[in-house]
């Protein structure tokens, strides 16, 4: 699903949770790689539609009285001249009512919109490999049956794409001898009557089975496109982020979201990340910083993190629907005991619920792990794995969530930081 963009509304400025020993972050992880241009799914498909719409009806130019009607362009081979019409042939409003509906199939005899969108689907096939190499240059490592879905796309293309292309010429051969037809009835000032009402359904009839041989595949080239979509987006949000990721730390997903931040009617705009380690909710919206009779005269952009959550600490996740008619999408987080806060509620912008509670399932069970393009560095996972269970200091139990490529923590009871690894 594509990505909304955050509201834009005044509302007071809010501080950050307070954070339990905040695990150390390395800024600038994420690669800086400035994102390729690219077609989006919504534009192909914006374009697609615009293509299949009818035509709209352009009237033929009125005739000079005592002057037989100009017969309409042939499609087909070239055809004899026109035979002079009687005059009250060439003026009967029927006649030129005729006419105009004949030009209006002019493109869709040639079946120019399959042409086309047979032209868009090749373009489309052929630049999802440089897409997907782009996100995985600017460090994204996950979903790796992109590319094997790729493959599959180009296969299937290959061999549909000639039995298109046959049943095109087959389809124009037929339509172009019915359009002969017509142009003869025009040319002899007669109205074609039931012969242009069959072309017209026939020119739909044969647009409709094309678009049924390659839609169900156009669909597929689409929705990939629309993940990858989504990922961009997602690492434009995180190379832009005031935060930085822990040193093996990767991004998931990320969507616009509004915080129901407690007290506070109007909510937190900004955007909710996650990361195979962490949720993480970042403030981005203009707040009003005057105003005048309830009218804001001013306004500041704030971008600050507010809260951020092991996924190891998250103890249930609920995505629901509510809002008028039901039409807004929530997701409900609850946290262990010990965590930065015991529950928050999120409104998604982009995405579902139900959505997110499967992403964050997949990442809490360890499943996205299966879909890593490049395997997490060895080391790190050993020494969070190896962390020290006392403070050497004081004696106490460590109870905080170790994340994996944090260096150091801080003893909650005496201070004291304790080096990992």
């Amino acid at each position: 699903m594509p990505r909304e963009d955050a509201d834009d509304k005044p509302v007071p400025k809010v501080n950050p949770l307070p954070q339990k020993n905040p695990p150390q972050r390395v800024t600038g992880s994420m690669n800086t790689i400035a994102p390729k241009p690219m077609v989006t799914a919504q534009d192909r498909m914006a374009k697609r539609e615009e293509r299949r719409a009818a035509p709209p009806a352009a009237p033929a130019a009125a005739p000079r009285p005592n002057t037989p009607p100009r017969a309409p362009t042939s499609v087909a081979a070239p055809v004899a001249a026109p035979v002079a019409a009687p005059v009250a042939a060439a003026n009967s409003e029927e006649f030129q009512a005729d006419v105009s509906r004949f030009n209006n199939l002019q493109n869709q005899l040639m079946l120019t919109s399959v042409n086309a969108d047979l032209g868009d689907i090749e373009n489309a096939i052929n630049a999802l490999p440089a897409n997907v190499e782009n996100i995985r240059a600017r460090g994204y490592v996950f979903k790796n049956y992109l590319e094997r879905k790729i493959e599959t796309l180009a296969t299937q293309w290959r061999d549909l794409r000639p039995r298109v292309e046959a049943a095109i010429q087959n389809q124009t051969r037929s339509l172009q001898a019915d359009a002969t037809n017509v142009q003869n009835a025009f040319n002899r000032g007669a109205r074609p009557g039931a012969a242009l009402d069959s072309l017209e359904s026939k020119v739909n009839a044969a647009v409709s089975n094309l678009q049924g041989m390659y839609d169900a595949l156009d669909d597929n080239v689409n929705q990939t496109q629309q993940q990858i979509d989504d990922i961009s987006w997602t690492l434009q949000q995180m190379e832009q982020a005031s935060f930085g990721l822990i040193a093996t730390e990767a991004p998931v997903e990320a969507v616009p979201a509004n915080w129901k931040k407690p007290d506070d009617k109007d909510g937190v705009e900004g955007v909710l990340f996650l990361t195979d380690q962490r949720l993480i909710f970042e403030q981005k919206e203009e707040v009003a910083t005057k105003k005048v009779l309830f009218i804001t005269t001013e306004k500041q952009k704030v971008q600050a993190l507010q809260w951020e959550v092991p996924v190891a600490q998250i103890e249930q996740v609920m995505g629901s629907k509510k809002g008028f008619m039901g039409k807004d999408d929530f997701l409900t987080i609850t946290c262990v005991s010990g965590a930065a806060f015991r529950s928050a509620e999120i409104h998604l912008k982009g995405e579902t619920g139900e959505a997110w509670q499967g992403f964050i399932g997949r990442v809490k069970s360890g499943e996205i792990a299966k879909e890593r393009t490049v395997p997490v560095d060895v080391k790190a996972v050993e020494a969070a794995a190896s962390a020290p269970t006392k403070c050497a200091t004081c004696g106490a139990t460590i109870t905080q969530t170790i994340m994996r490529g944090q260096t150091e923590i801080t003893c909650e009871f005496c201070g004291s930081k304790i080096r990992l690894g």
